[in-house]
């Protein structure tokens, strides 16, 4: 059976066929998927796509189905959630049938649960940290598209590449418009991580006593998560900066101090320049002329030293004695 690209309806339920068979080569196999692996008897199991692609398979409730067929509201949230292209969430590749049973196919991501993950000795806090902070921003993502995840827990949350990346899977079918319920269960995993490291991490634990008190926002969850990540930076590593607003400010003001240096420079280059010009062009200086020997004689304060004569005083002209003009 070939993998479809929408999303399918069914006409009777999962009770009324048999779930996983055998081909005649002894081959368990679910619509065309070969079977691998039983994750979960009955509901869930690891296979293989015809094109050989690793999925799983996981089954939808009989009370997801309505008359028969696939609820509305189910099928256009699953649509919704197929939809979705980002990392940090597991692909839907689609909801198929098979006789009487209908089930969802996932892309499987190949990691350790976060909680399995936590537990090891090797990671650190700035670890848990990181990864904590990676899942609060893929929560975000499904939240502003409108579409709650609806099972945070740790077998849902996936750490790959050594904890460098998370993955959400299997976002729950049913139709939550409660994006709060999803920030309980986060902060219910994050206890469970805290628990599994002998409550080491005081700082997460800190955390998730505020964002419990003050009814924190994920956006603040994953700026806070920010900061203790930065304080736990190590020496000479890359700062990690939890708002990238504040990433552009910095970058912002790093341009404007260059641009204001490269213009002092230009500045002075230019000033430099007209200076040489300047001197360049003024004349230069002749030989040095000889003072008078009688410039160097000392003054003596006993001569006086003669007046010159003060100015001549002309004689003021008098009024004439003549009638004064009549303006008549």
């Amino acid at each position: 059976m070939n993998q479809t690209a929408s999303i399918l309806d069914s006409s009777v339920t999962a009770d009324s066929c048999e779930i996983v068979r055998t081909d005649e080569a002894g081959l368990r196999e679910i619509g065309g998927y070969g079977v691998t692996r039983t994750i979960t008897e009955g509901q869930c199991w690891l296979a293989t796509a015809p094109a050989g692609r690793t999925v799983v398979l996981k089954t939808l409730d009989d009370d997801c189905l309505w008359k028969g067929q696939l609820h509305p509201n189910i099928k256009d949230r699953l649509g919704r959630v197929r939809e979705l292209a980002h990392t940090g969430v597991a692909n839907l590749y689609g909801v198929e049938r098979d006789a009487g049973l209908v089930y969802m196919v996932w892309e499987y991501v190949d990691g350790r649960p976060i909680g399995e993950w936590a537990a090891r000795e090797s990671v650190g806090q700035r670890d848990v940290l990181l990864a904590a902070r990676e899942l609060v921003l893929a929560l975000e993502t499904l939240h502003g598209r409108g579409i709650v995840h609806g099972a945070i827990k740790s077998s849902n949350v996936i750490t790959v590449d050594e904890g460098r990346g998370i993955v959400l899977t299997h976002v729950s079918p049913w139709l939550y418009s409660e994006p709060d319920a999803d920030v309980r269960d986060l902060l219910d995993l994050f206890d469970q991580i805290i628990d599994a490291r002998d409550g080491v991490d005081r700082t997460l634990a800190q955390l998730v006593d505020e964002a419990r008190d003050r009814g924190l926002t994920l956006r603040q969850i994953a700026g806070k998560l920010g900061g203790m990540i930065e304080a736990k930076a190590p020496a000479g590593s890359p700062v990690v900066e939890a708002d990238p607003e504040l990433k552009v400010a910095r970058r912002v003001r790093r341009r404007s101090l260059i641009g204001a240096v490269g213009v002092g420079a230009l500045g002075i280059a230019a000033g430099a320049a007209v200076w040489i010009w300047a001197g360049a062009k003024s004349p230069k200086p002749g030989a040095p002329v000889a003072a008078p020997a009688a410039a160097f004689q000392p003054i003596s304060r006993a001569t006086p030293s003669p007046r010159l004569p003060g100015p001549a005083v002309l004689p003021t002209p008098m009024p004439s004695q003549r009638d004064p003009v009549s303006l008549r």
